[in-house]
């Protein structure tokens, strides 16, 4: 082959096309829109973020003492247990919602301005199982004014029905207690 000015010229390779069989073939392979496949890790991303929706839903509906939103999040045969009670354990979607509003009922000002606060929860999930481990810090503001903040720990086992994340057995245990002096509420 003859060169021009020290390029060397080459032959270009043909490289034979492939055969299309039909038309509906030969949209999808020129189609420039990819095609979404739902993946295992796209899967378990979603209920990553399915497991922490509960979570934090947990506290919102708690904090505006909208107790059937709180009982709701609960999985109809759901175990319930809080540390101050001695290993007492509630069962049922209908008792654990029911032992939320007796609590709240004979505490009456004790949990005004109520705020939740989670950390960044441990969670490992297997199949429709997921376990969390979440601490917190809960404050309120009492009728005299005090701030009191409780410090705990939920540790949770939740199942995946019909798409949705429940609550199946919930471990809330408190740390300890303190208070931050007065409150002024506003500004």
């Amino acid at each position: 082959m003859a060169t021009r000015r020290g390029v060397q010229k080459t032959r270009a390779i043909r490289r034979p096309t492939k055969a299309v069989k039909n038309p509906a073939q030969q949209a999808r392979s020129t189609s420039r829109i990819p095609t979404v496949r739902p993946t295992a890790r796209a899967t378990m991303v979603d209920d990553h973020e399915g497991v922490r929706q509960v979570l934090s839903h947990y506290c919102h509906a708690l904090d505006q003492g909208k107790l059937n939103e709180v009982g709701a999040l609960f999985h109809r045969d759901a175990v319930f247990a809080v540390s101050f009670e001695s290993g007492q354990q509630h069962t049922g979607r209908e008792t654990i919602q029911a032992w939320y509003e007796q609590f709240l009922r004979e505490r009456p000002g004790q949990f005004g301005q109520m705020r939740h606060k989670i950390f960044e929860p441990l969670i490992s999930i297997n199949g429709t199982t997921a376990i969390a481990s979440t601490y917190f810090d809960a404050d309120s503001v009492e009728q005299d004014g005090t701030v009191r903040v409780v410090a705990g720990r939920y540790d949770d086992t939740l199942v995946k029905e019909n798409g949705q994340w429940f609550f199946k057995e919930r471990t809330i245990t408190v740390f300890y207690r303190y208070s931050l002096g007065s409150s002024q509420e506003g500004m």
